[in-house]
């Protein structure tokens, strides 16, 4: 069939804010591609939001935050919110309904082909070695109902990866010829053209917002080892605000994507790196991973979820096991001590970039799909 694409998302399809900016690129890439019709917000008013965060009360911010992203009562005015919306588009400009997340149910509309995008789901979330915070397990039920029934409607869903594929299928008992992992681009309006690196080098790059998460006291505990046996290794953060740091740790705090100057000094830093390293505790996809293998880095990451599928092991990078510092900090040595090992795995991990992390690729990959349907 032709592809006609109505994108539903919980907030602006096009703010560069929007699902971390994956949002932003993955419906432009859709509209490039010639299939999508337009997109929408399924967010509801502001009056509503904040009635729900009051309903959702719980002591403690992490347990307020996590209860009111659980929300079905929530889930049920964003897709009130979406069906009003579409309800308005003349229904021949689509035919397939393609919503990023499980925030909305819209298979009160029919003769439509309904897909998702997905980068987690609420079973991964709770099977994490990083845990989430405690509250009643009635809610938790709920929503994990909520999911599954959603999933059952839906004609396709397209994981970021095969680790969340199997969670689809195994979970949730989603059909196996209804699942398709497509992976994910990466969210930088270009890329910084790579010159030879210094071979002197040892300047290792950590980038994410949600510190413990991504293993960041773990990483500091390995470069305590690092530092000793490499005497200029240098650790440089991105994201979190840190004081108190070890010799040879910068802590750069957030960089701005959103800004010309943003984006320039974060692929400065990329260009300018010898290693990537990620070791998180749990990471749905990854996208930053992509980023640092488009500017030709290594990277160093854990050995779960999504990471063993975009980090090959030993060709272009390396994984460890979560909150294992002596191995991460043995995995760095190695790098560290070898230019030329870091440039054979850069190469590999450029080229694994293009051919499977670009949104082009993802999207070709979604399409496909849809323009099977029926046949």
């Amino acid at each position: 069939m032709t592809v006609k694409i109505l994108g539903v998302i919980d907030e602006e399809p096009f703010d560069p804010y929007t699902w971390s900016g994956s949002g932003y690129y993955f419906f432009n890439a859709l509209k490039e591609y010639g299939c999508l019709r337009d997109a929408i917000s399924a967010q509801p008013s502001r009056k509503v939001q904040l009635f729900y965060k009051a309903l959702s009360f719980q002591l403690g911010m992490e347990r307020w935050k996590f209860r009111y992203h659980l929300n079905t009562g929530l889930f049920g005015q964003m897709s009130k919110v979406a069906v009003k919306k579409i309800s308005k588009i003349d229904q021949r400009d689509f035919n397939v309904l393609l919503q990023v997340g499980a925030w909305y149910d819209l298979a009160e509309l029919k003769n439509k082909v309904f897909a998702s995008y997905h980068d987690g789901n609420l079973s991964t979330l709770l099977a994490s070695p990083y845990g989430y915070p405690a509250i009643k397990k009635k809610y938790i039920q709920q929503t994990f109902d909520y999911e599954k029934q959603l999933y059952g409607k839906m004609n396709y869903i397209f994981p970021m990866s095969e680790w969340l594929a199997g969670s689809f299928i195994n979970d949730f008992g989603v059909e196996t010829d209804k699942v398709f992992p497509v992976g994910a681009g990466i969210n930088l309006p270009y890329i910084k053209h790579v010159e030879e690196r210094d071979p002197e080098s040892a300047k290792i790059l950590f980038v994410g917002k949600d510190f413990s998460r991504k293993g960041g006291p773990v990483l500091i505990e390995a470069f305590r080892s690092v530092r000793k046996k490499v005497k200029n290794a240098e650790l440089i953060i991105v994201g979190p605000e840190l004081g108190n740091l070890p010799e040879g740790v910068r802590c750069e705090g957030f960089i701005s994507k959103q800004t010309s100057e943003g984006v320039n000094k974060l692929l400065a830093l990329y260009s300018e790196a010898s290693i990537f390293v990620l070791p998180s505790l749990y990471e749905p996809f990854g996208i930053v991973l992509a980023e640092a293998m488009a500017h030709f880095l290594p990277c160093i990451g854990t050995n779960n979820c999504a990471m063993p599928e975009i980090i090959d092991d030993g060709r272009t990078g390396y994984l460890v096991e979560p909150n294992d510092s002596r191995s991460l900090a043995d995995a760095l040595i190695v790098l560290l001590e070898d230019h030329a090992l870091r440039e054979e795995m850069g190469r590999h991990a450029y080229e694994k970039y293009f051919t499977q992390y670009r949104w082009e690729v993802v999207v070709d990959k979604i399409v496909g799909v849809l323009e099977d349907h029926g046949r």
